[in-house]
């Protein structure tokens, strides 16, 4: 694909370079037994988001990198959410391992519970676990489940963000100390949120004089909204030659859940190209921004000593619409939406392989755990990805269930709504249900990535789809999920829940 990019970003380009080099100096230290995790995650990025991939004209020359020097997944997935602020659930799910039904609306929906109970929680962490098992746990960027979990699973972290989100120029931060506490908080006007971040996990990778291997968890909040990245980068992506995606709609063809939330507010309603791409090229400028980030902890990393007994993992916590199928957010079960990157590199990983299995975001716990060779806690929902790293197995699912639907305790019933997806092979069922209205979509999702066609009309796809269904229902029940599909907004609006 041939980017049509500013020519400022070859003088950006330049300039990285040279910045890079002057600190990119290698140091000799000794390997720890157990390999090191620097695990790399960003906010809102989609799985098409990625320049190498061709699909979208967005430079990500970092993560370029990761794909070459590793294995990425390309069928990687969230669970789902139960409400619209997706990256909660997602993070929580990541954090244990777990599916949200399993979990405690304490750490994924803290709108909904006391002060007193919010990131409370009786669920492992897989910082928790590593500490246990003898790793230096460091964090920085956006925590999302509570206090708790920050001081159980971290030694320190430092720049971190409380919160959902924030603007990115004057992020109020903390620090934190196992043994002194919390500091009190403090902004930086100048420096871009995930420059910030960036700095925390490098001043870590200098000072770091322990014999524990460690963990650094770098969690940024790019390229979630506001896009606003520092001025050079949104230079680099020219609204007028940005490319409208092939499932643009004015709006989405039937009501779903959420229709009006904050997220699809963002844009007038019908949608327009010319809105559509200017999100779009300040998402890839945020994008681009955050990559370059990325990139100065890599060179951190190498100029330390130990990159070469790290394993670094690279994800995005959900994905984001961005004007396809007429919406901008991210509360969906289509798949830019629930699609995203997951890239493993590290000792022992091959490099520059993709593998077709099918992957959640929280198989990330368990499959550090047979990374390192550590025993996987009981308490563990999703599987060990390991195995298929190594080729030893093709996969470790032969399907998957996803899920979203607004709040169940939202106090505006016209949000309200539900969607439940399946994903076998290359088909991948959606059954949305929204105010006595129930709406199947059947795609072809290796034909027809862009969910463009339903085929659940055509007669030669009736099976397809009544298989398609049985596993649905299987899924939900082995997973714990309350819907029904046979309940008018799958019943979840009948469940007693705590608001």
């Amino acid at each position: 694909m041939k980017y049509k990019i500013n020519s400022n970003y070859y003088r950006l380009l330049l300039a990285i370079t040279l910045f890079v080099g002057c600190k990119a100096e290698t140091k000799t230290v000794a390997k720890s037994d157990k390999p090191n995790i620097l695990f790399l995650f960003t906010d809102d990025q989609r799985y098409t988001s990625v320049g190498s991939l061709g699909i979208e004209e967005v430079l990500t020359p970092a993560l370029d990198g990761l794909m070459e020097q590793g294995t990425s997944f390309t069928n990687s997935y969230i669970l789902g959410a139960p409400h619209g602020a997706v990256c909660s659930p997602s993070r929580a799910m990541l954090m244990t391992g777990r599916h949200y039904f399993n979990l405690e609306p304490n750490v994924y929906a803290q709108f909904s519970v006391a002060d007193s109970l919010k990131g409370v929680s009786k669920h492992l962490t897989f910082p928790e676990y590593f500490k246990a098992n003898g790793y230096h746990t460091f964090a920085t960027g956006k925590q999302h489940n509570g206090v708790q979990w920050v001081e159980k699973g971290f030694d320190e972290g430092k720049s971190l963000y409380l919160g959902g989100m924030t603007k990115h120029f004057g992020t109020k931060v903390k620090d934190f100390n196992k043994e002194r506490g919390w500091s009190k908080p403090y902004i930086n006007e100048e420096k871009f949120s995930s420059e910030l971040f960036a700095d925390a996990a490098i001043d870590f990778l200098e000072d770091d004089k322990s014999d524990s291997p460690f963990l650094i968890y770098v969690a940024f909040t790019a390229p979630h909204d506001p896009r606003t990245a520092p001025k050079e980068y949104h230079a680099m992506y020219l609204e007028e030659e940005t490319k409208v995606p092939e499932n643009f709609m004015e709006g989405h063809p039937f009501p779903i859940a959420d229709m009006k939330i904050r997220d699809e507010k963002l844009a007038a309603f019908p949608r327009t190209k010319k809105e559509v791409k200017k999100h779009i090229s300040d998402y890839h400028a945020m994008i681009t921004a955050t990559d370059t980030q990325i990139e100065r902890v890599l060179e951190a990393l190498k100029a330390s000593g130990k990159a070469d007994n790290t394993i670094i993992v690279f994800s995005g916590d959900n994905g984001l619409a961005v004007g396809q199928h007429g919406l901008l957010g991210k509360q969906s079960v289509y798949e830019h939406s629930i699609k995203v990157p997951l890239i493993f590199v590290g000792p022992g990983i091959p490099k520059n392989q993709k593998r077709e299995a099918f992957a959640y975001l929280h198989d990330v716990f368990p499959t550090l755990c047979g990374l390192v060779d550590i025993d996987i806690p009981e308490s563990i929902q999703t599987e060990n990805l390991s195995p298929i790293l190594s080729g030893d197995k093709k996969q470790v699912r032969p399907s998957m269930l996803y899920a979203y639907n607004a709040w169940p305790g939202d106090k505006k019933p016209t949000q309200r709504g539900a969607h439940r997806a399946v994903r076998k092979g290359d088909y991948k069922l959606i059954v949305s249900s929204k105010d006595g209205k129930v709406t199947y979509q059947l795609f072809n999702i290796k034909n027809d990535p862009w969910e463009m066609e339903n085929l659940i009309s055509y007669l030669e796809f009736k099976n397809k789809k009544s298989d398609l269904l049985i596993e649905l229902k299987s899924l939900m029940k082995k997973t714990g999920d309350p819907a029904d599909l046979n309940e008018e907004m799958f019943g979840l609006y009948s469940l007693e829940q705590s608001e």
